[in-house]
């Protein structure tokens, strides 16, 4: 006969398994990013990864980075080419954003989604600081 400790052991591990599968059934496949080409003709697939993990993509191909003053977490799926402004509209559709070239680097801004309203941080004024705004 088995003890009640050996049936209680029996029955957490049985639970564990279960949990473990339906969990295990719940999780998304697994995204991938892939970039090629150069910035002028570039292509990139994407099958569900966020929209941060794409642009960081290309980031680790390119000199290319992006900020963001809102969660960039939409899941992006989809062929994308052209030169990486073209690109970067077609990803960014939706959002208000600039791409600024320096030199060697591109930088992406993402402000907010379209039709939001950007706040613009408020400025501590230093007391004694001269201005000539008043």
């Amino acid at each position: 006969m088995m003890s009640h400790d050996n049936i209680t052991g029996t029955w957490r591990r049985l639970l564990v398994a279960v949990i473990a599968l339906a969990f295990g059934l719940t999780t998304p496949v697994s995204a991938e990013v892939h970039v090629e080409g150069n910035l002028s003709a570039l292509r990139l697939t994407t099958s569900g990864d966020a929209l941060s993990a794409v642009l960081t993509a290309v980031g680790a191909q390119w000199p290319v980075s992006y900020r963001s003053s809102v969660p960039l977490d939409v899941q992006i799926a989809g062929a994308y080419s052209g030169s990486l402004s073209q690109v970067v509209a077609r990803l960014l559709d939706g959002y208000n954003y600039v791409i600024r070239r320096d030199r060697e680097l591109t930088e992406i801004i993402v402000f907010g989604a379209r039709g939001e309203a950007v706040v613009a941080p408020r400025v501590r004024s230093v007391k004694g600081a001269l201005s000539r705004w008043q």
